[in-house]
């Protein structure tokens, strides 16, 4: 980790892997291996998190009008005031999407996987929170307030979509 660092500082372009559960956590994982915070402050440039979830299967797929109380825990998921900026509301034309179970995915309802992503950027309060030896809590609540999408509501974008379901999105978003 130090030499992508060292690397970085010196004007390259460095990509690397870390398995963290989430984009801030990321940043604490690379402070408690020791590393300057000055050195991640001035050499970040963002953070791409990823998680694959099962995608719901084309051919068993329906749609359904969820029941209120179904939306309304969804809803508590994402946050009822960014639900609503997102464009998301309930009413009885909404529609989400399950899966039977079909001979194509081998009665599971999932057929293959798309990934949900987060990004945190490194802006001048995320770098100023590095420096301060942040929580990774702390960190993701800057980015949020700065526009980030977290990877369960990158997630819950995805079941509006009819990509896959809330259980897969909770099942692999951990916070």
């Amino acid at each position: 980790a130090s030499i992508g660092i060292e690397a970085s500082l010196t004007g390259h372009m460095v990509l690397s892997t870390l398995h963290t559960n989430n984009a801030p956590e990321t940043l604490t994982r690379l402070l408690d291996m020791g590393m300057n915070p000055l050195n991640i402050s001035d050499a970040f440039l963002g953070v791409l998190a990823q998680r694959l979830v099962r995608r719901l299967c084309s051919k068993c797929q329906e749609s359904y009008n969820p029941p209120k109380e179904e939306f309304e825990d969804i809803q508590s998921d994402y946050g009822k005031e960014a639900l609503k900026k997102a464009g998301y509301s309930y009413s009885s034309s909404l529609r989400l999407y399950r899966s039977l179970g079909c001979e194509r995915c081998s009665g599971s309802g999932y057929k293959g996987r798309v990934g949900i992503h987060e990004l945190m950027e490194g802006t001048p309060a995320i770098k100023k929170l590095i420096k301060k030896h942040a929580t990774s809590h702390d960190l993701a609540a800057q980015a949020v307030t700065e526009g980030m999408t977290t990877l369960k509501q990158d997630g819950i974008h995805k079941v509006f979509e009819g990509l896959t379901d809330i259980r897969e999105v909770r099942r692999v978003s951990i916070e």
